[in-house]
């Protein structure tokens, strides 16, 4: 049974205690090489010791379910919506062991409450951006209700689309989170060392080319701000690419991810 693992290049932020976190997403289609693999974009709230932490998470996705025919929530895992556009938008739960058995997706998870009758978990994402054309992105947002401990996910101007009680949890029900990640994610059994590596590409499937927009966490004093330390990670980075890129005067840097997976001589 082959062995799937996960690819990052992202940006994150550490050491201090995060109530929340902001992200302006680009959404884009990239390609998904074999019918089990997915491409995520996201943001990331993260607490626990690293063999066995929980996390929210809420993005867009693409799986290769769209190569086996099934549509809308007849997919396993990720949404469909058209030929035109091939795009899952999977606003994903929680993983509460570091996503060795827990973890789920969409409405497939037990305990979300969804209170927003317009938009739900799973659902149709777009327009899309296109290489060279236009570039469309989507504000996710998740932050803890300091009076329940409900975790809220916004979608775009702050509409809300429902939460995660903390009945979930145990590190995100004892406290904020630790860590907090935005950017890319690849899942593949064909990565590391396997040979070929999987062509399924992150984000626009060019390398550091994603999110550029406002990063954004909710500090413990529940202030919306910038980071104030950030840095960078690659799982691979001859495949995926991550940049953190301050442009001249500009007042905070752009967050740039993706990659195509296999490349020529570089990512075999």
């Amino acid at each position: 049974m082959p062995t799937f693992i996960l690819q990052k290049a992202i940006l994150l932020t550490e050491g201090y205690r995060y109530n929340g976190a902001k992200g302006d997403i680009k959404v884009w289609t990239p390609n998904v090489d074999f019918d089990d693999d997915y491409s995520t974009s996201h943001v990331g709230l993260i607490n626990g010791p690293y063999w066995a932490y929980e996390s929210v998470e809420s993005g867009w996705s693409v799986d290769g379910s769209q190569k086996t025919g099934c549509f809308d929530l007849t997919c396993p895992g990720f949404v469909q919506i058209s030929h035109e556009i091939a795009l899952g938008a999977a606003i994903y739960p929680i993983f509460v062991d570091s996503y060795k058995s827990t973890g789920c997706f969409d409405l497939t998870c037990s305990g979300f409450v969804q209170t927003n009758k317009d938009i739900a978990l799973g659902m149709p994402l777009g327009p899309v951006s296109s290489e060279g054309g236009p570039q469309y992105q989507t504000t996710f947002s998740i932050n803890k209700d300091p009076n329940t401990g409900n975790w809220w996910l916004h979608l775009c101007q702050n509409v809300p689309v429902g939460c995660w009680p903390p009945s979930l949890f145990c590190y995100m029900k004892q406290g904020p989170a630790t860590l907090v990640e935005w950017g890319g994610e690849v899942y593949s059994s064909k990565v590391k060392k396997t040979r070929p590596h999987t062509a399924t590409a992150m984000g626009s499937g060019n390398f550091a080319s994603g999110l550029d927009g406002q990063v954004r966490i909710v500090n413990y004093s529940m202030q919306l701000k910038y980071p104030e330390w950030v840095g960078t990670f690659v799982d691979e980075a001859y495949c995926y690419s991550a940049q953190n890129y301050a442009q001249p005067l500009a007042q905070e840097p752009a967050f740039y991810f993706g990659g195509p997976g296999r490349y020529f001589i570089y990512c075999p």
